[in-house]
């Protein structure tokens, strides 16, 4: 790919210098040429209407001659012909007298080595151009022949004025100045074809680079990324090209990750339909066995009646608890749960839990401690509150150890938060479990009992509040805390 790159770049670019340096000599010769061409008939003009000029006032003078060989000097002729030339000597000797420089020359030459016929051959030539008109003149002999640029004019008493310059001394130029075009666009191009290379070569590099980086990028390998400094559209691209190879490498590992949590989570759920459905089959197996010996009416008393119907009933209530639970986490998932927010005192409610379980388990040792304001009010949903202290405190319940051990609940009032804290003396969670503990259907490997919608419930309800929940091993147990806001 590089050879390809490279080489198609360096081709287009040297046809383009080509066809360029091409257009230019060809431009550049032609145009010259015509311009030239051009000055030189400007100048001839000018040249013989300032003769013609003075010639009108003044005759033809010394000083006249003077300045006519003045202009021969420049490679100008020019010729005064009066109107009574009547011989080719004649002719000849005045075109001699009125020529300057290589006109003299070329004068004496025609006159003598031609005669009157060369001279017809200049008048007839003249005469078939009419005055103030530009001109070709052939002059010379079947060896020897010069073109030249001619001009004539006419003066008021019949005499011509005729401005010459040779035509060859305009090729002559030309050729030279095409010379020096031609070398000259050969150096151009040269250094064209140099300047193709290192071009070619500095566009063609980074993007092989940037083509490397991006294969990387397909493979999943982010590691590479461009480390140029260009400040032009490729140094752009190559900064593109490492935002989103960074954006994909995140976006990738967000995935991975949430992967493994749905991968967790699906595990979780598993266990969580494994561990319902033993929950659920548990006070069914049961209420169906108090059911049937009921209905046989196996039992001897009355009190033994009852006793079964209040077992059934506490089974029915486990069932229901668990379908309470279930109700509650689809109405958290979903967003759909409702809280009734009211005033009520924070010692009361915590009071009336904590009384529940005291009663419900005199041997445990429950310690209650408020360090707020008994009369101090928070914003809250009594009931849903209830709840999480209930949750929390059954939890401590379950997984106090020895069954004696202490469990401590505190409330105080603390940077503008009421903070309710559960501690129970017991083993301490895994560490790589407490971030986990309030996820849905988790419930630790070592846990027997329970659900496992507890804390997820916990942490729901305190959300929808606007408060936080914490959790954190002890010296000899865990503590738990969740805090609701003041205000």
């Amino acid at each position: 790919m590089k050879a390809s790159i490279f080489s198609r770049l360096m081709l287009y670019l040297g046809i383009f210098f080509l066809v360029l340096c091409g257009l230019t000599y060809f431009a550049l010769s032609t145009y010259f040429e015509i311009y030239y061409t051009q000055t030189r008939t400007d100048a001839l003009k000018a040249n013989t209407e300032e003769i013609l000029e003075i010639y009108k006032q003044e005759g033809l003078t010394s000083e006249l001659q003077s300045l006519i060989n003045t202009k021969g000097e420049e490679g100008t002729v020019i010729q005064i012909i009066p109107n009574n030339t009547t011989s080719g000597e004649g002719s000849t000797s005045e075109g001699m007298g009125t020529m300057g420089g290589s006109g003299q020359g070329q004068g004496r030459g025609q006159g003598q080595g031609n005669g009157s016929g060369q001279q017809n051959s200049f008048e007839t030539q003249m005469a078939e151009h009419q005055d103030g008109q530009s001109f070709m003149m052939v002059s010379g002999n079947n060896d020897h022949t010069v073109e030249w640029l001619s001009y004539k004019k006419v003066a008021e008493d019949g005499a011509q004025i005729v401005g010459r310059i040779p035509f060859y001394s305009v090729h002559d130029v030309v050729h030279i100045v095409q010379n020096f075009l031609l070398v000259f666009l050969f150096i151009i191009f040269g250094c064209s074809l140099i300047f193709a290379y290192f071009f070619a070569k500095g566009i063609s590099k980074p993007i092989i680079n940037l083509n490397r980086i991006s294969k990387e990028m397909g493979s999943l390998n982010f590691t590479q990324k461009y480390k140029g400094h260009r400040q032009d559209e490729i140094g752009q691209l190559g900064e593109t090209l490492n935002h989103i190879s960074d954006k994909l490498e995140t976006t990738i590992d967000q995935l991975q990750i949430e992967l493994n949590k749905e991968r967790t989570l699906e595990k979780m759920r598993q266990r969580f339909t494994a561990q319902v459905s033993h929950e659920i089959q548990t006070p069914l197996a049961i209420i169906k066995s108090y059911a049937e010996a009921l209905e046989d009416e196996i039992l001897d008393t009355r009190e033994e009646e009852r006793e079964y119907f209040i077992t059934i009933e506490k089974e029915a209530d486990k069932i229901s608890g668990i379908a309470s639970d279930l109700l509650d986490l689809s109405q958290i998932e979903s967003g759909a749960y409702r809280l009734k927010k009211e005033k009520v005192l924070g010692a009361e409610v915590l009071g009336s839990v904590v009384e529940r379980f005291e009663n419900t388990y005199p041997e445990k040792n429950i310690r209650f401690e408020n360090n707020c304001d008994p009369e101090l009010m928070i914003n809250m949903d009594r009931k849903r509150m209830e709840q999480v202290i209930y949750n929390l405190l059954d939890n401590a319940i379950k997984h106090v150890t020895p069954e004696n051990g202490v469990i401590e609940v505190k409330s105080e009032a603390r940077s503008g938060n009421w903070a309710v804290s559960i501690y129970n003396d017991g083993n301490r969670i895994s560490e790589n479990e407490l971030d986990q503990i309030w996820g849905y259907f988790y419930k630790a490997k070592s846990d027997k009992k329970g659900t496992g919608l507890g804390l997820a419930i916990v942490k729901g309800i305190i959300q929808c509040h606007g408060g936080q929940m914490a959790v954190e091993n002890r010296e000899s147990g865990v503590w738990f805390e969740v805090t609701l806001p003041l205000k």
